[in-house]
Formats: C-alpha cells, structure tokens, sequence
C-alpha cells in the first residue's frame, strides 16, 4: 500500500497520487484548481525550468495561455478565445483602485466595528468567504453611532464604454444575521438607480457566504454600486471583499 493526498476528500482515489475534490463543506461551496500564474513571458523565462523537469504547467496572463515545459522550450497548450479585462477592483489589499467612501466614517473600538479590517475578534473564525483586508462590521447599533441604522460603502462611477458583457461583483459573508440584521445593494447605471436588491433579510441567525455577480447592459457608460448593512450585536458579525467591475 502506497500513501495518497487527499484535498477535501477523506478517500482519495486509488489512481491518483494527489486527489482533489472540487465541493467544500458537503457541497454549499466549489473551487477549482489554480494553475501557478505569471503575468508574462519574460516572469515565465526566469522559472529555472531544466530538462528534468518535463511536464511543468504554468498560465502566461499576458497571453492567456496555458504552457508547458518540454524539457527545451515552453510550448502553448491552449490559448483562451476571451479574457477577462478589469476596469475596476477594491480588495483592500494590494488592488485599491476603486475608490469609495464609507457612511459613517469607519470606526473600531472593542467589538463595534465599521471598518476594513484582516479579523473581527475573538469567536469569528466562520466569516472565511474574504481574506487579508476586507470591510468588516460588527455590532453597528453602539455609543459611538448612537442608534440602528443603515451603514453604506459607496464606490465611485466606473467607465465600462471600452468593453463589452460587463459585470460587477462582490463576496460576502455574514455570520447569524437575525432580525433587523440587513444587507442590501444599488447599483446605479449612468447615475440612474437600478433599484434596492436585498442579498440578507436577517431572521433566526442566518448564515449565508457566496458571490454577487450583476450584467451591466453595453448601452450603459458608467456604473457605480452602494452597498447597504444593518446590524446589531457583536455576536453576529459580516464582511465583504473583493469588489471588482470587469468585462471583455
């Protein structure tokens, strides 16, 4: 009997050395396999690829291609028909170049936070759908607000004119939302609202994590997004990421 990898998977297969399964917590999350990704040829070239090394797989971004080492040269396995151009992005981490305003102005003091923050406090292992910074609240009815009512980050306008299917998209993740714990978004295109889209209606410590992800028609030029978070009680708590605007 010869040891085998499992990942997300207690009975890896037989013929495979490494196993990798695709569901994450019985099914309510999927992933895929990310390839080691350069941006470009000259990032590829300094991987110090031998002729030993036969088989080596690496994405080129610049090209969208999938290459391969064949122990002289890297050939293109397969080159993408359509890559994804971003126009837009606010990670709070290394890609900050959607600007935004947040309402009120962020505050973390004890458990009452406003604020882009990489952890909550103690007993918020479960938000795990955002990572490195993200905006973080928690318990958002306090002193220092004096009342419950809507928190709001608003990002700016954002030209989509120079591509064509363009989407935004945005990860959540709250934690136990009961009542009167609500998230909400608006999106606006060329300033006209497009409406108020409920993604948490808090009842009975709901739970829930995934990914928004809207069209914006090619006739629109500008398209901006507000996002909405009511909340209360530093027992339930939420966060969100990686707001991006994209299109080919």
């Amino acid at each position: 009997m010869y040891p085998q990898v499992g990942i997300g998977t207690t009975n890896p297969s037989s013929a495979a050395i490494l196993d990798i399964n695709g569901s994450i917590g019985n099914g309510v999350r999927f992933g895929g396999l990310m390839p080691p990704r350069v941006t470009s040829q000259t990032q590829r070239d300094a991987i110090p690829a031998t002729s030993s090394d036969v088989g080596l797989m690496v994405f080129v971004q610049d090209d969208a291609t999938f290459q391969i080492w064949n122990g002289i040269y890297w050939e293109t396995m397969y080159t993408l028909s359509i890559q994804a151009i971003t126009l837009a992005v606010q990670d709070f981490d290394t890609n900050i170049n959607w600007n935004y305003t947040l309402n009120p102005a962020p505050y973390n003091s004890n458990n009452d936070i406003w604020d882009v923050v990489s952890t909550l406090g103690s007993n918020t292992a479960a938000i795990d759908n955002v990572s490195g910074y993200f905006l973080g609240c928690r318990d958002l009815e306090n002193t220092l607000t004096g009342s419950n009512f809507v928190h709001q980050i608003s990002f700016i306008n954002v030209d989509v004119s120079s591509v064509v299917n363009a989407r935004l998209a945005f990860d959540y993740d709250v934690f136990e939302f009961d009542n009167g714990d609500d998230v909400h978004y608006e999106l606006f295109f060329d300033d006209v609202s497009q409406g108020v889209v409920t993604i948490v209606n808090g009842s009975g410590d709901l739970s829930l994590e995934g990914t928004i992800t809207a069209t914006i028609p090619n006739s629109v030029t500008y398209v901006r997004l507000t996002l909405g978070i009511s909340q209360n009680g530093d027992t339930d708590f939420a966060g969100f990421d990686n707001f991006r605007v994209y299109g080919e």
